[in-house]
């Protein structure tokens, strides 16, 4: 992590949002702590970084789901974070969701910590499908303290290459309250994941889209492949700093790009 955070602080970037994701680092619960809350926050601060968002998902259908958001929402609070982002789960399963985020809503609204709920990337039948279902389901939450996280390149990899982010995002604008960057290069054997504008999701005019005061973070698996399309798998051998440094480099630059003159 301290070395993730240097190459990102040396590439220009002003913020680090550190994720929890299974399947791209392992991790286990015991890693919510204030105590590693504190020293991560003290990491970045040197770095010269503020931590605005943190990704911690899980599937908030479980039965553990309250205990492991509390968890969640206490180590974004100590990290000084407004933004605590995670998956929600199945469709079938939102009776579920929503009573395990109805449960922690107070402790959101005393952290001042607001949830933002992610579309996912692969599978199928999940309850954030879409952008038109996911707001749907947070404007009968109803609270400042639940968004979307809107990743655009989860929308054009959970829809098969057949919706661009900008066609998606259109039905969900006003609940949106974060989003992730991320590109991938499709060709015969499946999806890479590339430096943003090197692949084939659409930016140009989901930018457009965006509000300006819109906070966005640029996530970069380059580590992970999508052989044939399939699930995300991650390769037995890490990718080397110099390959990761400049494909961030590259994607600050075409983000500081998009912005108008």
């Amino acid at each position: 992590m301290e070395l993730a955070v240097a190459e990102i602080a040396r590439a220009g970037a002003r913020h680090v949002e550190p994720a929890f994701i299974r399947g791209y680092v392992d991790f286990d619960e015991g890693m919510f702590t204030s105590t590693n809350a504190s020293r991560l926050r003290a990491t970045a601060e040197i770095a010269g970084l503020g931590i605005k968002a943190v990704s911690a998902h899980l599937d908030l259908s479980g039965p553990d789901a309250v205990d492991a958001l509390s968890r969640r929402i206490a180590f974004a609070a100590g990290l000084g974070a407004s933004f605590l982002i995670t998956n929600v789960g199945p469709m079938m399963k939102r009776a579920d969701i929503r009573r395990a985020i109805d449960a922690v809503l107070p402790r959101l609204e005393q952290a001042g910590i607001v949830l933002a709920l992610e579309n996912p990337g692969h599978g199928e039948g999940d309850l954030l499908g879409n952008a038109r279902s996911g707001a749907s389901f947070v404007r009968q939450i109803g609270s400042r303290h639940v968004c979307l996280n809107h990743d655009a390149g989860n929308v054009f990899t959970y829809s098969r290459e057949a919706t661009q982010p900008a066609e998606d995002i259109a039905a969900a604008i006003d609940v949106v309250g974060h989003a992730h960057l991320k590109d991938v290069v499709s060709g015969d054997a499946g999806w890479a994941f590339c430096a943003l504008g090197v692949g084939v999701v659409d930016y140009l005019k989901y930018w457009r889209l965006l509000s300006p005061a819109l906070p966005v973070s640029i996530e970069m698996p380059l580590r992970l492949e999508r052989p044939e399309r399939r699930d995300p798998q991650r390769r037995k051998i890490p990718v080397d700093i110099p390959t990761i440094r400049a494909a961030l480099e590259r994607s600050l630059r075409f983000v500081n790009s998009l912005e108008p003159a």
